[in-house]
């Protein structure tokens, strides 16, 4: 199975801005404009002993483009990114910043 690092390899080879959490937007590095990548994770760990301590990653990568969703982008993650990694995605327009973001959920498990 995919490591979630890698996932994210992958995600920072397709060129575009992409930052953990968010983008910090200062005078000296602002904000880029869209699109742009935002990718997240949370985590669960079991296992006692070294050798069989299991990690569920609940990872996020988010695209936010203008105005509109982005359907070429979306298919480059989807086959670029993703192709290994059973996900939900969901697309919602963010009025206030003419922006629209599209949501890809996904699930690793990995054993360290």
């Amino acid at each position: 199975m995919v490591k979630y690092e890698r996932i994210i390899e992958r995600a920072v080879a397709l060129g575009l801005p992409i930052a953990e959490y968010e983008f910090r937007d200062t005078k000296k590095n602002p904000a880029p404009d869209p699109p742009f990548l935002i990718y997240f994770s949370s985590e669960d760990q079991s296992g006692t002993d070294t050798g069989n301590r299991i990690r569920r990653i609940n990872g996020s990568i988010e695209l936010y483009t203008d105005r509109k969703p982005d359907h070429i982008l979306e298919r480059r993650i989807e086959r670029e990114v993703l192709f290994d990694v059973d996900f939900h995605k969901t697309t919602a327009p963010i009025q206030s910043e003419n922006m629209y973001q599209t949501a890809y959920d996904f699930n690793v498990v990995q054993k360290f």
